[in-house]
């Protein structure tokens, strides 16, 4: 089932145990607002529970890029009440953006919106990439959780800024605290099973007011290529794993991306000890709160006075623990 009456999907085993209830059943749940929802009293009349598939999109109000941007690791399925949205992309019609973005997907329909990520570490950069719609360049270091974390541009379909089954994070209306934004411009199939999509900035809005030092190398920067391999669908029948990606090189104005398969043991955050937050440093000074693990040291450390045996286990409970194997 999607999430806010997206929609539902259900087997030829269970539409063949609910056709025995179900005149009754839906006269029972009259009363329910849709469709899904009576079905959903159905099944659970017989026991069935829902599996919540997370390629079915919730009806949602004014953006869909946070969502999209940040898609989980599944195969999009459907898209709802595309009347109630902004255009995909600023610069067109809803359907012409919704054109564009079909035409990715019908390129490699597995890959699509899937959102991949790098650094580059050179200049400070954190990339995210949500193939076939958009690339958002940060030009400062965030780590992994934020940037998998939907950027909340929309509301609930009744206008509500909340609550939604799933974390977000604030759309701050300061340019110099917002990535700049390269939507889709172009799919080429380059041959040997493998694609290039290029990416525009002077497509969508792209934080030109902003004059913050840090921003400036990053605005240099008007067109992302990536290059991906083609998606083979059998990659849905094992557990999802995000593929990696690397920043390959930029020249002049354009940056080049390659999405590839993950090695073994590989990490996608760079190697590097960040005890206290400080990689995510800018977030931290938006939201002096999420630096958590400080904050409870604080605490221990303000309770040693009065329990010296707490702070004493702590210690033991934070030292480094020697591997299994």
């Amino acid at each position: 089932m999607a999430y806010g009456g997206g929609g539902i999907a259900i087997s030829y085993y269970l539409a063949a145990e609910l056709v025995k209830i179900l005149d009754g059943c839906i006269n029972r749940y009259h009363y329910l607002y849709a469709s899904d929802q009576r079905i959903g009293g159905c099944m659970a009349e017989i026991g069935i529970s829902f599996t919540n598939e997370l390629g079915f999109h919730m009806d949602i109000n004014e953006s869909a890029l946070g969502l999209l941007a940040a898609h989980p690791v599944a195969p999009l399925v459907s898209l709802h009440h595309l009347d109630m949205l902004h255009p995909l992309i600023p610069s067109m019609s809803r359907v012409e953006s919704v054109k564009k973005v079909i035409e990715a997907y019908n390129k490699d329909p597995s890959r699509a919106v899937q959102q991949s990520l790098c650094y580059d570490l050179k200049r400070n950069w954190s990339v995210s990439v949500s193939w076939g719609y958009i690339v958002q360049l940060y030009p400062w270091l965030m780590n992994v959780k934020e940037l998998e974390t939907p950027i909340r541009t929309f509301k609930t379909f009744l206008g509500s800024e909340e609550p939604f089954t799933f974390n977000t994070r604030p759309n701050y209306v300061e340019p110099c605290k917002k990535p700049i934004e390269y939507y889709l411009d172009q799919v080429t199939d380059i041959g040997n099973g493998e694609t290039l999509t290029s990416y525009s900035n002077k497509i969508g809005d792209s934080n030109k007011q902003c004059d913050n030092q840090r921003y400036k190398p990053a605005l240099a920067v008007h067109m992302v290529n990536v290059t991906a391999s083609m998606l083979s669908p059998k990659v849905w029948r094992q557990a999802p794993r995000r593929q990696c990606s690397e920043v390959i090189n930029d020249i002049g104005s354009i940056l080049h991306i390659r999405i590839r398969g993950c090695n073994q043991w590989e990490s996608v955050m760079p190697p590097f000890h960040d005890k206290y937050g400080e990689f995510a440093c800018f977030q931290r000074k938006v939201h002096p709160v999420i630096n958590r693990t400080r904050n409870l040291e604080l605490v221990f450390e303000r309770s040693a006075n009065s329990n010296p045996y707490l702070l004493t286990n702590y210690t033991e409970m934070s030292a480094p623990r020697s591997p299994l194997f």
